[in-house]
């Protein structure tokens, strides 16, 4: 089968942030080790509402699901988030909902090719997939903003005789 890459890009993020104040909902091995003892909370400055993701990322999962076609998500961060465990896939999910399959990974670094290789492992002939790296460090001991490159990139399987026209900005 055959898979072809419609689009690519990047969003630039700059992140916010907040001490994080230990309660029963965080877990911190050894506070102590970072300095002053604090860890920071860091989030994208322009973010959905929730502090969680960027709006530009919502937008364009938004827009990629409401193409024709059934589509895959695979979300790519730092930590893992299998199936939709996490919050943060969770998150994504709940604003973007549409998607008919979603994996969540944690390769490392952002690596076109072992994108590509995904999407031909998951797709079936007339499915689009939707791959985002994001590599914000959510839990940080550096209140320092972080600047962040999500990068995205849009693979379909076209239907036999079918061809897929990308309506996505490059």
């Amino acid at each position: 089968m055959t898979v072809v890459p419609m689009a690519q890009g990047q969003l630039n993020i700059v992140s916010t942030c907040e001490a994080v104040i230990l309660d029963s909902r965080h877990f911190i091995a050894n506070p102590q080790q970072s300095p002053q003892g604090r860890w920071y909370q860091h989030w994208p400055q322009i973010d959905c509402g929730e502090r969680l993701h960027a709006q530009a990322l919502v937008e364009l999962c938004q827009n990629v699901v409401s193409e024709p076609g059934p589509t895959l998500l695979v979300y790519d961060s730092l930590h893992p988030a299998a199936r939709g465990a996490t919050p943060l896939l969770q998150s994504l999910l709940s604003q973007c909902p549409g998607f008919i399959e979603t994996f969540g990974i944690c390769s490392g670094r952002f690596d076109p090719e072992h994108a590509g290789s995904l999407a031909s492992t998951l797709l079936q002939p007339g499915q689009r997939l939707l791959y985002v790296h994001d590599p914000l460090q959510r839990l940080s001991r550096d209140p320092a903003p972080q600047r962040a490159t999500l990068h995205y990139l849009v693979f379909s399987a076209p239907a036999s005789g079918e061809q897929w026209i990308p309506s996505l900005p490059h």
